[in-house]
């Protein structure tokens, strides 16, 4: 892999230049071009010479200042029963940023996508006597590559718990999983039964076609399953009477230039990759348990000892919930969207009213100060887990995040007006609600660019830092420590030391567009990605200045919400703010990136 060059960066600029006007779905990859035999074509966005003036100029948002403690609330009231269909919001007015590049303006609204989607369609049991989740899955979708399809690839992640210590814990782990059962696994267009083979990855799932799928053709796949939740403190497992039930079935792999894509999992960081889908679905648990999950609630139904939730989640990249008799609710809404904070009040040495209240306030703030710098939340709710997790203080899936309980019971810090404050929470709180913009809103291969989630959504802890101290609060500033030995130097600065830079490489550090396997040890991706990474998106802020470098990540956002975006999609962006000529950026990306073809 050789360093950016002067020729290169000219490409990109040209690219840049010719694309910065095209809402183009992040979908520039090869073989991602079909469009389906009944789905419409994305409408493209128009340029600002053609762009008709909006009836009211999106203003900024209100100035928030949370101050009283949310009241406790009931339950969400279900939402009306008919499933609402997302509608195209009017095309945000634009501005022209650095050397050209047009992008929304602040506090723009995210367009929900109007073309045809995938869509999940699950009748679900949770059955808590053996600890499984389970039932009949429909889904619908389309072959949207150039190539036939032959073979479909499905991930499996639950399988890989039936040995949680070759998963890397080394926690308890009380109960281990299982095998998932995956059977009557149908193809709806001639009715004719499948069978699948596991990969030497247990979590990869290959099903063979009777006929292949033609480029743009649509199909229906139905499948029963019976998956293990293992009892251990993590993301997807029993914990203190919480089950969190996350990638939990058969999901179809996205499907890439290079083939299906199927990156191993890794427990300290992601490979989930997957498309924008609707999802109907039908979950009965326990009666009295209480359930936060992607999507809304739209009815409920008592079964006598059971209870059903209807729940409909659109344009969404995976359904998962959490459920527990345990589990209390505290509700408040910002800006339309309701905050739902799902805890239990059952911990000795800290005061759960005040956890949840400051996890209210990083929530509402961040909300604040994303949707202003990025484009808004366009989904109707956002669930906060508070559950044990050994792997890591939080953890993102679409609009529902869990928050490990360590974030508030260990880091909390003494307030000078008693009681205390809870820095280390509203942080991870913030982080968190980061990644519902990135991977949610925008995909990314996790697994072989883990930046393009998490580095980004790490530089979104200082977006959400700033806006608080813009705005009066009185929380945490970023976690950012830079050991360069000269104190008060630029970051700009320290991308152009070429010592300094060959030292971060030498430690892994730099580049940051790596795989998560492509690292020596966790440590060394976690410190690369998530802080080293961070710093690189503040070095180009610092040079192209706040303004400007939101408008490259609030384009960046626009042109591939709801798709998934390549690395070349952000440097267009990136380019076309900052010209080819800036010698300060180059610099920084020369240093941060290595590239030998597009995309990488």
């Amino acid at each position: 892999m050789k360093r950016i060059t002067a020729v290169f960066l000219i490409v990109v600029l040209l690219l840049a230049l010719t694309a910065c006007g095209k809402n183009n779905g992040g979908d520039e990859r090869k073989g991602k071009n079909a469009t389906p035999t009944t789905a419409q074509t994305p409408t493209e966005a128009l340029t600002p010479t053609d762009a008709p003036t909006p009836t009211e100029e999106p203003g900024p948002t209100d100035v928030v200042t949370p101050t009283d403690e949310p009241t406790p609330t009931d339950e969400p009231t279900p939402a009306p029963t008919e499933t609402p269909t997302p509608e195209a919001t009017p095309t945000p007015a634009t501005g022209t940023y650095g050397q050209g590049l047009t992008a929304p303006a602040k506090n723009c609204a995210i367009e929900m996508p109007t073309r045809k989607l995938y869509h999940y369609d699950m009748d679900l049991t949770l059955d808590t006597e053996n600890n499984t989740i389970g039932g009949h899955v429909v889904f619908e979708f389309y072959n949207d590559t150039n190539d036939s399809w032959s073979e479909l690839c499905m991930r499996d992640y639950p399988s890989l718990f039936t040995d949680t210590e070759g998963l890397g814990y080394e926690e308890v782990v009380y109960e281990n999983g299982a095998m998932t059962v995956i059977e009557n696994i149908k193809d709806g267009r001639d009715n004719s039964m499948l069978t699948y083979r596991r990969d030497t990855d247990d979590s990869v799932v290959w099903i063979e076609l009777a006929h292949p799928l033609s480029s743009g053709e649509n199909m229906t796949l139905e499948y029963d399953f019976t998956a293990k939740i293992p009892r251990i403190d993590d993301r997807f497992g029993l914990t203190k009477e919480i089950y969190n039930v996350t990638n939990f079935y058969p999901i179809l792999a996205e499907y890439t230039s290079d083939g299906w894509s199927h990156v191993a999992y890794y427990l300290h960081g992601e490979c989930f990759y997957s498309e924008v889908s609707n999802y109907d679905v039908r979950l009965t648990v326990p009666a009295g348990y209480k359930l936060a999950a992607t999507g809304v609630e739209k009815d409920r139904t008592e079964n006598g000892d059971t209870v059903t939730y209807t729940l409909y989640a659109p344009a969404v990249r995976d359904f998962v919930f959490s459920a527990s008799s345990k589990l209390l609710l505290n509700s408040d809404t910002y800006e339309g969207v309701r905050v739902n904070v799902w805890y239990k009040d059952d911990y000795i040495s800290v005061n759960m009213n005040d956890v949840v209240k400051y996890t209210h306030e990083a929530a509402r703030y961040a909300l604040a100060a994303l949707g202003e710098a990025f484009g808004r939340y366009p989904y109707e709710e956002l669930d906060i887990v508070m559950t044990p997790m050994t792997a890591g203080g939080g953890m993102e899936y679409p609009n529902l995040i869990q928050i490990g309980d360590s974030m508030f019971v260990y880091g909390h810090q003494e307030n000078p007006n008693g009681g205390a404050m809870f820095y280390d929470l509203q942080i991870t709180v913030a982080h968190e609600i980061g990644h519902q913009w990135f991977m949610g809103i925008v995909g990314s291969d996790s697994g072989l660019q883990p930046w393009q989630d998490e580095s980004i959504t790490s530089y979104t802890e200082k977006v959400f830092a700033d806006y608080v101290d813009t705005h009066g609060g009185n929380m945490t500033p970023p976690y950012i420590t830079i050991d360069d030995g000269e104190e008060g130097r630029s970051l700009a600065a320290m991308f152009r030391d070429e010592a300094y830079v060959k030292e971060q490489r030498e430690r892994e550090m730099l580049p940051i567009n790596r795989g998560v396997h492509d690292y020596s040890t966790d440590y060394r991706y976690s410190y690369s990605i998530y802080s080293t990474g961070e710093i690189v998106l503040e070095a180009f802020e610092e040079v192209l200045g706040q303004e400007d470098f939101y408008a490259v990540i609030r384009e960046y956002v626009h042109r591939n919400a709801f798709s998934n975006a390549d690395p070349m999609s952000f440097y267009e962006c990136l380019f076309a703010c900052a010209g080819t000529d800036n010698e300060a950026v180059n610099a920084i990306f020369n240093a941060a990136f290595d590239i030998s073809e597009p995309g990488e």
